[in-house]
């Protein structure tokens, strides 16, 4: 074993061979300290994960992206509400109903019950009268406020029409409404009920206020002598269905059977609507927008008011609360800046408008990555002239995208720095203590050889 004994790089001198000094001991104190101390920083710096973010082109081959949205829309009822996708490359799409659930609100964020996806399509019939080629006499009732309140004492059943004169779907209801007007007054139960009209135009204007009409023609009804309902017919606009409704409900003086076939929908002052769900949109920029909408309604622009607030507006699939807490803060707060945000028309026919720049985000933990969306957003509010009021929401998706990386420190490198404090502060205060001993004993010498002389 003596050829190992002469590979030895560590040699030894015997202990009676060295000496030790005061300030020796000092600064070997002092690399001890040091050399601790440098051990815990490099210690926690190894426990801890390092964050690395870079940007590149987006790789992605999607050619769409999922928008999950939660929004309430204070002041617009649900069966008004329509969902519509536009983009650059030419897509139009209106009231989307496929993977969106609207739910009817009351003034105080109730719920009112679900909304049908698509409401049903409405019947419309031509007068008879026309067909043979005579005028509609206009012999129903015309109210103001104090009418309405006189109809409402004297009648059980009360239904009200209330129209412009400019709206197209107020004026092909118009002769069919008179003609059935005139049917039901040969009734025996004539003196219970009335069919009237209000022109929210013109002398009924003050009666189409107080009781929140902005959709013609709406036809509301009336029970219980009560001069304020909340109740509407939303049933077909034919001779049939108005005179089978006035038939079926002038001695029912519950709405319950009416709400059930269909034929009526019982809302509140200030209904609204809150519209979630899922919508698939391309790559490229586009708008979805909440608006109002349908095929057997005009609107009046000033009465329209799109005050909404925003539950979430995300982008791509959706993460779990555990995937979130995942993320860096930053990242999860800008995954859903919209969220819990009210976004108020202070004017009228106002539109309010979410300018939202998209970014496609991974985040590589080890062998795992989440992708997710991050985006800015940009609110704006304008007059919108003669058109209808919306809520918009404008994407624009980044060509880049960004990749979050985290890493720890390898154990390898841990150790490689562990001993390079080591040896470096060893070595260091090595050569500190060499200095300091020869300097001293020197300096010794001199003061010896000066005593001598």
């Amino acid at each position: 074993m003596e050829w190992l004994k002469s590979v030895h790089f560590y040699r030894k001198v015997p202990a009676d061979l060295t000496e030790a000094t005061l300030a020796g001991g000092t600064i070997s104190l002092l690399s001890s300290l040091a050399m601790a101390y440098l051990f815990v920083s490099n210690f926690r710096s190894f426990l801890q994960i390092e964050t690395v973010t870079s940007v590149r082109l987006d790789e992605s081959q999607e050619k769409k992206i999922q928008i999950n949205f939660n929004v309430t829309l204070h002041h617009l009822p649900c069966r008004f509400a329509s969902v519509d996708i536009a983009d650059v490359m030419g897509t139009h799409l209106q009231n989307v109903s496929a993977n969106i659930v609207k739910t009817r609100l009351d003034a105080d964020g109730g719920v009112l019950g679900r909304a049908a996806a698509r409401p049903r399509p409405v019947e419309h019939a031509v007068a008879r009268s026309v067909d043979l080629g005579v005028p509609v006499p206009k012999v129903s009732p015309e109210l103001d406020v104090d009418g309405m309140r006189e109809a409402a004492r004297s009648r059980k059943l009360v239904l009200v029409n209330y129209f412009a004169p400019w709206c197209p779907w107020s004026r092909r209801l118009q002769p069919v409404w008179e003609e059935a007007y005139a049917n039901v007054m040969q009734k025996p139960f004539a003196r219970d009920v009335l069919m009237a009209k209000a022109d929210c135009t013109g002398a009924g204007a003050t009666l189409c206020r107080e009781q929140h009409i902005h959709a013609f023609p709406t036809v509301r009804v009336y029970r219980h002598h009560a001069a304020v309902s909340h109740e509407s017919y939303v049933g077909d606009r034919t001779h049939e269905a108005l005179e089978r409704f006035v038939e079926e409900n002038v001695h029912d003086d519950d709405h319950e059977e009416a709400v059930r076939s269909g034929e009526s929908e019982v809302g509140g002052v200030g209904e609204g609507c809150l519209v979630k769900g899922v919508v698939l949109v391309n790559r490229v920029p586009g708008n979805f927008h909440i608006s109002a909408h349908s095929k057997a309604h005009s609107f009046q622009p000033g009465q329209l008011n799109m005050t909404h607030e925003i539950g979430r507006m995300t982008f791509g699939r959706p993460l779990t609360p555990a995937m979130l807490r995942l993320l860096p803060d930053d990242v999860a707060a800008a995954h859903d800046v919209l969220a819990r945000t009210l976004h108020v028309a202070t004017g009228q026919n106002t539109t309010l408008e979410h300018y939202l720049k998209v970014v496609h985000t991974s985040h590589v933990l080890g062998r795992r990555q989440i992708d997710t969306y991050q985006y800015t957003a940009n609110s704006n509010n304008y007059q919108d002239g003669g058109s209808l009021p919306s809520a918009v929401f404008s994407y624009d998706m980044s060509p880049m995208q960004v990749l979050v990386q985290t890493e720890r420190k390898s154990l390898a490198s841990f150790l490689t720095q562990l001993c390079a404090i080591i040896g470096g502060v060893f070595t260091v205060t090595g050569l500190v203590d060499g200095v300091v001993y020869h300097g001293s004993a020197t300096l010794k010498r001199k003061m010896q050889l000066g005593k001598i002389v």
